[in-house]
């Protein structure tokens, strides 16, 4: 009969471990024997016994090197990954460094605080699973991974008990992270984003137009060095207006907003800020000096006044929560887990999502790899550990499996367009499964022209109910008025249009950015642009500007030249004008798709190609076309 491959595959020992290295040219790896050791050890897994062991080093397990033995080493490493971190809520310092603060500080309490919660609930959970394959063996070793899970747990816990211990030498440097926009360190997204769209709504209802018009000349003096002289002046004003009073507003409002704990007076100093800035300039009118004033302008603008108090009121809301998981114990929290959901950070749930969508991805990757290899018939082996019964040796082979792969690299998921990317963004799947963080910039400027898309109907309310409408519209007779509502309302509304257009084209448009940088269209370490992307770096806080203020001026533009041509077509003064230059328009065109036809019909019996069939005729009608 045919011997079993496991009875005579040889005993892996040192020596054979050694001889291996060797072979491959790993000298210095074979003269570790620490490294040497482990790699055994790695190899027998759960299977390897200290009772068992032969040969001279009574320390190594007994492990024949046969494919489990293979198998075990290659998966060895899987023992040291915390399954938990993917479905915990934790930011990614916290999972490898199991704090929020610095761990070179030897005397922080929180920290092995911390440390022992989370070990004592893995512990926990690993105790739920009591299986007699859990417990350790008769010589008081684990024989599987939550035996082993268990033990290093308890080790780690009364490792990192002792007074002073720390877990690694890592200092976190303080940067602001309430305002820190380049990382995303604040704990919750809505209240920056919620905060950036106020202040926006916040300057055009009390700062726009209503700063002081100091004039650097007298009334008479019209020269172009005044004029000059009074813009250069007005923008300067703007300049350190919205330098000092928006950068206040933004600093002092997002404080305590952070994922690290902070003191509660610095949640409390920024409640009072965005009660200054927001509420309390809607009861009372603030002056200071003769710069600036927030007095109220009956011109259209009660709307923008009360979504800025709507703004505030929310921002405050926001600012409570985070206040209540300061002040609640952990705990508390931990015992009552729905309200510790609800006040949880945002940020570090969007930063959970992120690690389950590189989890999704390996497991589709592993899911990838079984089905080329068809594991779901063939891969079992009860020897190796499964239940099986099929036979490894009736599996697909390599050249199968090559086979496989040509016919499933055919198959492709189509994403990156705009219904797709807005369907991501509505059921999760843009983090849980793609991973792509959605920078809070992006989002902010993407709400904020959701705002722009609500001036446009204020402007009509203000235009029919204005003194645009008393000056330009009244004075025409009434059955002549139409002639300017008709091409205001249109520019109006095609205005509208195209800024709801970028509205909804922004998260999409970035999106589709992110997955050609991930696959590889549009190039980076390699490419030579690449080293262009390092210059001006701090040109990154001019993003949520650009995406403000050019959907402002782009809509404006698309409204006012609209607008204008209809004007220009329908206004009396110039509409005879207007249907003269119109005629002469349809004229051209008409005749140019009259000479496009001819030569459609003789271009074929002149030419073929480059060669001209008939010279004599081509050279006639080219003396037609140049002098036409």
């Amino acid at each position: 009969p045919k011997t079993s491959p496991f009875i005579t595959a040889p005993i892996l020992t040192v020596d054979l471990m050694k001889e291996i290295l060797l072979f491959y040219g790993e000298g210095e790896m074979a003269n570790n024997y620490d490294l040497v050791k482990e790699m055994i050890w790695a190899a027998a897994g759960s299977l390897g016994r200290e009772d068992d062991s032969k040969g001279e080093d009574r320390s190594l397990p007994f492990v024949r090197l046969d494919e489990c033995a293979f198998l075990r080493a290659l998966i060895h490493d899987v023992q040291e990954y915390d399954i938990h971190v993917e479905n915990r809520d934790s930011t990614n310092y916290f999972d490898v460094f199991q704090t929020l603060h610095s761990t070179k500080k030897s005397d922080d309490i929180v920290t092995r605080l911390t440390m022992e919660m989370d070990v004592t609930r893995r512990s926990n959970d690993c105790d739920n699973e009591s299986s007699p394959e859990n417990a350790p063996n008769k010589s008081g070793k684990c024989t599987s991974l939550v035996c082993c899970r268990k033990e290093k747990d308890k080790s780690f816990a009364k490792e990192s008990s002792k007074e002073g211990s720390a877990v690694r030498p890592v200092e976190r440097i303080f940067t602001f992270p309430s305002i820190d926009y380049t990382c995303d360190s604040f704990r919750n997204r809505s209240f920056v984003v919620v905060l950036w769209v106020t202040f926006i709504v916040a300057y055009f209802a009390y700062l726009y137009g209503n700063s002081s018009e100091r004039k650097i000349c007298g009334d008479t003096e019209t020269h172009f060095g005044c004029i000059i002289g009074q813009g250069l002046y007005r923008w300067i004003e703007v300049i350190l207006e919205l330098s000092i009073l928006g950068t206040s507003f933004l600093w002092l409002s997002s404080l305590g907003n952070t994922i690290y704990p902070t003191h509660p007076f610095y949640i409390i100093i920024g409640i009072a800020c965005i009660a200054v800035f927001t509420i309390l300039p809607f009861f009372q009118e603030l002056r200071v000096g003769n710069y600036f004033s927030t007095e109220k302008q009956n011109n259209g603008k009660m709307s923008l006044y009360f979504l800025s108090m709507i703004g505030g009121c929310v921002l405050i809301f926001l600012k409570l929560i985070g206040l209540l998981d300061s002040l609640i114990p952990i705990q508390f929290l931990m015992d009552h887990i729905r309200l510790g959901k609800m006040i949880l950070s945002s940020n570090v749930r969007s930063e959970a999502k992120i690690k389950r969508a590189a989890a999704f991805k390996l497991n589709r990757m592993v899911k990838n790899a079984m089905d080329v290899h068809s594991l779901t018939d063939t891969f079992g082996d009860s020897r190796c550990g499964t239940n099986s019964t099929t036979s490894a040796a009736n599996g697909s082979e390599f050249g199968k499996a090559l086979l496989h792969f040509a016919k499933l690299s055919d198959k492709t998921v189509s994403d990156g367009g705009w219904g797709w990317a807005w369907r991501s963004i509505w059921n999760g799947q843009i983090y849980d499964n793609e991973g792509i963080w959605l920078s809070t910039r992006i989002i902010a400027g993407n709400l904020s022209q959701l705002v722009i898309c609500l001036i446009f109907p204020i402007f009509g309310y203000i235009f029919l109910n204005g003194d645009l409408y008393q000056t330009y519209v009244q004075q025409l007779d009434k059955s002549e008025q139409w002639r300017m509502i008709v091409p205001a309302t249109i520019g109006i509304i095609l205005g509208f249009f195209a800024a709801t257009n970028l509205a909804l084209t922004l998260l999409p448009s970035t999106i589709r950015t992110v997955l050609q940088f991930r696959y590889g269209c549009i190039g980076s370490l390699n490419d030579k642009v690449f080293l262009d992307y390092r210059l001006a770096v701090e040109q990154q806080s001019l993003i949520f500007g650009s995406i403000f203020w050019g959907a402002l001026y782009t809509s404006i533009l698309v409204a006012f030249f609209f607008g204008g041509v209809l004007l220009f077509l329908m206004h009396p003064i110039t509409s005879t004008a207007a249907l003269a230059l119109l005629a002469s328009l349809l004229g051209i065109s008409i005749t140019a798709l009259f000479k496009i036809g001819i030569l459609l019909c003789f271009r074929s019996y002149f030419y073929a190609a480059f060669y001209r069939k008939k010279p004599a005729h081509a050279n006639f009608v080219g003396i037609m076309l140049e002098v036409t």
